[in-house]
């Protein structure tokens, strides 16, 4: 009878001599940009047990990096990527059809909580999902500037880069960065960023948006859209109060303003909804997804109301506008 093992099992000292070796192979040849923060050098996974090289194992309490949605190695998803793969292994979306792809779609039409027809747009993670964002918003509106959210993190290429603002040091030797993006407090009431009581602070935080950013730093016309996400992740895992998303949401719609709910880290059922914005009851223009909607493999995703759309530069997008 084999003999279990209680997780985690760690026979050798961290890092062990196989993966010692490794590292140090690695700092000679691989950029040094990675964020490395512990020296796991892994030899396989299954479920949510890892392990290393040196045979140690390690119980895997953050899926990855938020991706394993499944754990690591299921069985459904290792079936998937052999039949698939016996088929081809990569055709280009953007230059041919393709029925999965098609049903992909359909699925997520049927999944975001975007009513009146939906519209996605396939990339291969958060931060292509984030840039997707940025240039649908930019195209249907014919405006530039956006307003995102002090803590936010929403990838590193350029533009994205410009909506984050969760470490200066991921923003340091990049610049200049996108321009016309004005961040704002977010409404984290556990350490409220203006000074009030967590009792009695809730949209308080949008009166900075409304009263200074849209008065004295861009006018609201200029605005193509305001991107937020509804559980900042490397903010601190901070919930943003149903009333302020509630109340940001009036404000975009005001200003014909898109809104863009960032649910690449808070999506596919890690809240116990779908999407972490449902709770809050507020129908976002645009979702960004990514890193769980596919269990470790690459893929990212901006899907958007079918209304959300352009001819051209400065063609105003349909449905939502000061008008309505």
């Amino acid at each position: 009878m084999e003999k279990k093992v209680t997780v985690p099992f760690i026979k050798t000292s961290l890092p062990g001599p196989r993966a010692a070796a490794i590292i140090e192979r690695d700092r000679t040849v691989v950029s040094p940009s990675y964020t490395r923060c512990y020296p796991l050098v892994i030899a396989r996974g299954s479920g949510s047990t890892v392990e290393d090289v040196d045979g140690n194992l390690f119980l895997d309490c953050t899926a990855g990096i938020a991706v394993n949605s499944t754990g690591h190695s299921h069985p459904a998803i290792l079936k998937a990527i052999a039949e698939q793969s016996a088929r081809f292994l990569h055709m280009s979306g953007t230059d041919f059809f393709y029925d999965v792809q098609v049903r992909l779609a359909e699925e997520l039409a049927a999944m975001v909580p975007i009513t009146g027809g939906v519209r996605s747009f396939f990339g291969n993670s958060g931060t292509e999902a984030i840039e997707a964002c940025i240039k649908l918003s930019r195209y249907a509106t014919g405006r530039a500037a956006f307003i995102a959210f002090l803590g936010s993190f929403h990838g590193r290429t350029l533009g994205s880069l410009a909506l984050t603002a969760s470490k200066a040091v991921q923003r340091r030797g990049f610049g200049p960065l996108m321009p016309s993006v004005y961040h704002a407090p977010f409404p984290d009431c556990y350490r409220c960023p203006i000074g009030l009581k967590p009792e009695s602070c809730e949209a308080e935080c949008l009166d900075y948006v409304d009263r200074y950013l849209l008065v004295q730093m861009v006018a609201a016309d200029e605005v193509a859209a305001v991107v937020i996400e509804p559980i900042q992740g490397e903010g601190g895992y901070v919930v943003a109060p149903d009333q302020f998303l509630q109340r940001l949401r009036e404000l975009t719609k005001k200003h014909g303003m898109l809104f863009v709910a960032d649910e690449v880290q808070s999506g596919m059922g890690r809240t116990g909804r779908m999407f972490a914005i449902e709770f809050s009851g507020v129908e976002p223009d645009i979702v960004a997804i990514a890193q769980g909607i596919a269990s470790g493999l690459p893929l990212g995703v901006a899907s958007a109301r079918a209304g959300v759309r352009g001819t051209g530069p400065g063609r105003r997008y349909a449905g939502i506008g000061p008008s309505h």
